[in-house]
């Protein structure tokens, strides 16, 4: 019962992101040679966790730690879409300069919330099952946050560099600061 959980769980947020790659983002000169990659690599990390699920024993705590950290990332990610629904963010690995910059919402708190989002359930699949599945999601979430520094530099050579200046001294790229959050 309790993988058939972990399965159910793992199904929702990638479903989402899915949905994202497809009818979210934006992408006018179609999908970039660096999100194939990352979304081949992505298939793989997937594949990989449910074999592993399926396989091995998978225990109350980490499995618990794994629905916490999806029901998450599900949250923060169509979060993130309600808040930019007006203007979606260009698909990661574009090579386009920003053209909108996002502070509401979870963007109050982060300033790639997406990305967060994505790290919660890679972080949590390596979680749950452990071994073998810290070494491809580790890999992952350093690709994300390389990702949102190429992003953070791109925003930096926009009429929006000042704006953004601001912005990342107030909230974390990533990461939420902490200290910024309670001075709300």
């Amino acid at each position: 019962m309790l993988k058939f959980l972990v399965i159910f769980f793992a199904i929702i947020p990638l479903a989402s992101f899915s949905w994202g790659l497809q009818r979210h983002f934006r992408a006018p000169d179609g999908m970039p040679s660096g999100m194939r990659a990352l979304t081949a690599a992505s298939t793989i990390a997937t594949l990989l966790f449910l074999y592993l699920v399926v396989t091995g024993d998978t225990a109350g705590a980490p499995a618990a730690g794994f629905i916490a950290l999806c029901c998450a990332s599900t949250a923060l990610f169509w979060w993130a879409v309600r808040t930019t629904s007006h203007r979606p963010p260009q698909l990661a690995h574009s090579e386009a300069d920003p053209d909108a910059l996002h502070q509401a919402g979870p963007y109050a708190f982060v300033r790639h919330p997406f990305y967060l989002a994505y790290c919660l359930f890679w972080f949590g699949t390596a979680m749950a099952v452990g071994g073998i599945q810290w070494l491809v999601a580790t890999p992952l979430i350093i690709w994300y946050f390389a990702i949102a520094k190429g992003e953070e530099r791109r925003f930096l050579n926009t009429t929006m560099a000042a704006s953004y200046t601001e912005y990342r001294g107030r909230t974390g790229m990533i990461v939420p600061k902490v200290h910024g959050m309670l001075r709300r």
